[in-house]
């Protein structure tokens, strides 16, 4: 006759982690908007001119940028009829330091012609904080096991299987600002304190482990 086999208990175990963000992400969009195309386009590269020099003058602090997208495209009025164009580059902007990203910020939004959107504050993929989310999600489904072992009089024996079943990050915020023009003399650059958005990190796994046999006598 076979032995029984081993009691199982299956339990998950999930953690929530918040921590600062490892980066954020600046996207400053340069736009020009004039009649003829041409012009617009002409227009475009004086403001893009503008970006470009930015992300020089705070080099130390860019880490990476790319263009995110050009468009050019007609302004229509009534019955379809071109009233003129609008064309535009969008560059993002990456900063590791996001302690200082209100300085980049406030600059890019005083731009002519520009526009910002963000910051986007985000955690590196690599970032140790999802390996400890598993390993505390770990520990929490170890726990859970011993508690379930203890009410029915058993232990752990033994680990089956261990499945991760999500480890993610929640979605970060950002805000929006347009340049403005500046006339006649440059007023005093403000200073605008950005608090990094803490980023929740979820862990949860599955676990299967044998018990040795449960003493019953002991829950009558």
């Amino acid at each position: 006759m076979e032995p029984s086999p081993a009691p199982r208990v299956v339990v998950r175990g999930e953690i929530t982690l918040r921590v600062p963000p490892s980066h954020a992400t600046l996207s400053i969009t340069a736009t020009g908007r004039d009649r003829r195309q041409d012009r617009a386009l002409a227009q475009l590269g004086e403001h893009q001119q503008r970006v470009t020099a930015l992300l020089e003058e705070f080099s130390a602090l860019v880490t990476r940028h790319s263009t995110a997208g050009v468009s050019v495209r007609p302004e229509l009025a009534e019955r379809n009829r071109v009233t003129g164009y609008v064309a535009s580059v969008t560059t993002q902007a990456r900063l590791d330091d996001v302690d200082r990203v209100g300085e980049v910020a406030v600059a890019a939004a005083g731009l002519e012609g520009c526009s910002l959107w963000g910051p986007s504050w985000r955690l590196d993929r690599d970032a140790p904080e999802y390996a400890q989310a598993r390993t505390e999600a770990i520990g929490e489904a170890l726990t859970r096991a011993r508690g379930y072992a203890a009410a029915v009089g058993s232990t752990i024996t033994g680990l089956v299987e261990l499945r991760d079943v999500g480890t993610a990050t929640a979605a970060p915020m950002a805000f929006a600002a347009r340049g403005v023009r500046v006339r006649g003399a440059a007023a005093p650059a403000p200073e605008l304190d950005l608090e990094p958005t803490q980023q929740e990190v979820h862990g949860a796994v599955e676990a299967v482990f044998t018990l040795s046999p449960p003493d019953l006598d002991a829950l009558a």
